[in-house]
């Protein structure tokens, strides 16, 4: 009987115990340029990172590690929906991992996206780049009779959550909010970057991922965009948690200057 010890034999264990359970992504990607083969290094560098990667929480649902030297190098990186309870965030990166493993069985780099969250593992550098090799687009199926008013609604929201996702700082950046729609509709929407962007890189990765949707599939009344860096999504239902959602400032209180002081009385310095 072999006997194995520590991340490594849980990792294991869970991989082959949960096989049948495992939910289906709602996308995902196997990138077949470079392969690895069984028992080499760098499987053992990806089920040593994997393993380990849940322990590597933010605080704020963002996971990152890198694992091994060289070639041999595994990079990966698991976000969770900023709406999102720990509990749940953790279940989602659990069933990631295991479902990734099982499609993408000997490929170096794939990603997967579930509703509430996305894990990414690479042989190449994942933090702080922006090079998307594909956009994954999920547009609703009903349409607008007004394009001009509901994107004249939708648009300042959505600049005003980039704004607000943008400038999130390196542990979170997530922003979500409503506004009033067409027809006494309401739009719901919903913006997030991994937290390793810099403020410009996450604003104009969310941009070009609302652009890129808009110009395939124009009056929309429901849209989404995924890609490993950044994500949005609007709808006229509601579908993230109202607890976690942006709420402006309260507007600056003007307070009037000071009085000007007396001046000073004959004879006195």
């Amino acid at each position: 009987m072999l006997i194995f010890a520590g991340k490594l034999l849980l990792y294991i264990i869970y991989t082959t115990t949960t096989t049948i359970a495992q939910p289906k992504f709602i996308s995902h990607y196997c990138e077949k340029a470079a392969n690895y083969t069984v028992n080499s290094t760098y499987q053992r560098n990806l089920d040593t990172n994997l393993a380990t990667l849940p322990t590597t929480n933010s605080g704020f649902g963002f996971y990152n590690l890198s694992t091994g030297q060289a070639n041999d190098t595994v990079n990966s990186v698991a976000l969770c929906r900023g709406d999102v309870e720990p509990d749940s965030c953790r279940s989602c990166l659990n069933d990631s991992i295991v479902n990734l493993r099982q499609l993408c069985p000997i490929q170096k780099e794939a990603i997967g996206y579930y509703d509430t969250c996305l894990l990414k593992y690479s042989n190449v550098e994942i933090l702080g780049t922006t090079g998307i090799k594909f956009y994954v687009f999920f547009p609703g199926s009903e349409t607008t009779t007004d394009v001009d008013r509901f994107y004249g609604d939708l648009r300042p929201l959505m600049d005003g959550l980039r704004g607000n996702a943008s400038s999130g700082g390196p542990l979170r950046k997530f922003a979500s909010g409503s506004t009033d729609g067409p027809r006494f509709t309401t739009i719901y929407a919903l913006v997030q970057c991994t937290p390793d962007l810099s403020d410009r890189q996450c604003s104009d990765c969310l941009e070009n991922a609302a652009n890129e949707f808009a110009n395939r599939y124009s009056g929309s009344v429901r849209g989404r965009t995924l890609v490993p860096m950044c994500n949005f999504r609007y709808d006229t239902n509601r579908f993230f948690s109202e607890r976690n959602s942006v709420i402006p400032p309260p507007p600056t209180i003007q307070l009037p200057p000071p009085p000007l002081s007396p001046p000073p009385l004959p004879g006195c310095s």
